[in-house]
């Protein structure tokens, strides 16, 4: 019965994506200038489900197209799909490769800054890249993790500085995260795992969702619409952003 409910709930989030535009991210969609130059940030969003990386209604793209329109110097905004992480990690090589020999040397990774945000699966999805830019040495000076959903141990790794979690307990099968924990306490310091409550909110529904994405995905879908966290989460990107680097994990 669980595995019935399961597969109905995934076809609800799939379906809507997939009708609507059923052509496969790809390294091109990519704007980011390649190599960035020295001293420049780029700033990953990745999006849950099979939502599309560019879908304006939902609130990673959402939130990156709000810090995009800051024209803040030296800052370069993406957004990726959870089940394409490959292309993230190529972005992150190929912006950082300043000498343009096709790989990401020490001192290159030394010199790279990326922000990481994702929701639902790519909250997870964050979190194993974050994973994997720590064994390039690539610093995260944030991470932030919004109702992430998936089979994973939480643990962040110490090439980042600061990290935050939002999630909800209140759906009956979709329960995100409750908690990141810093492998290296000295080195990351976790600003919060904060518990999100949808009791007495009758004032946030899930509007652009379709009524049986609501009615199957319900207070995991709401999050999107979460004004409070939404701000919250472009106000802490954008201080990284422009906070300064420094050099070693």
């Amino acid at each position: 019965m669980r595995a019935l409910l399961w597969g109905l709930v995934a076809g609800v989030c799939c379906a809507a994506p997939v009708a609507a535009d059923s052509r496969k991210q790809e390294f091109s969609d990519f704007t980011t200038p390649l190599p960035v130059a020295r001293g420049d940030r780029l700033v990953i969003g990745i999006v849950g489900g099979w939502e599309r990386w560019d879908n304006p209604m939902r609130a990673i793209r959402r939130t990156a197209i709000a810090i995009k329109r800051r024209h803040l110097p030296g800052v370069h905004v993406e957004t990726v799909e959870n089940h394409s992480l490959e292309l993230a990690e190529q972005l992150v090589q190929r912006a950082f490769d300043f000498n343009r020999n096709g790989k990401l040397e020490p001192d290159e990774a030394a010199d790279a800054a990326v922000i990481l945000y994702g929701q639902s699966l790519g909250g997870r999805a964050a979190l194993r890249l974050s994973r994997r830019l720590n064994e390039w040495g690539v610093a995260v000076p944030l991470l932030i993790t919004i109702d992430s959903f998936g089979r994973d141990s939480y643990v962040v790794p110490p090439n980042v500085r600061r990290a935050a979690n939002y999630y909800q307990r209140e759906h009956l099968y979709i329960k995100g995260a409750p908690e990141l924990r810093a492998q290296d306490p000295a080195r990351t310091q976790i600003l919060f795992n904060r518990k999100l409550s949808f009791k007495d909110r009758d004032d946030v529904e899930a509007e652009e969702h379709s009524w049986l994405q609501r009615f199957f995905l319900d207070e995991h879908a709401r999050v999107e619409y979460l004004p409070e966290v939404w701000e919250e989460v472009e106000k802490m990107i954008v201080e990284a952003a422009r906070a300064p680097v420094a050099n070693g994990h």
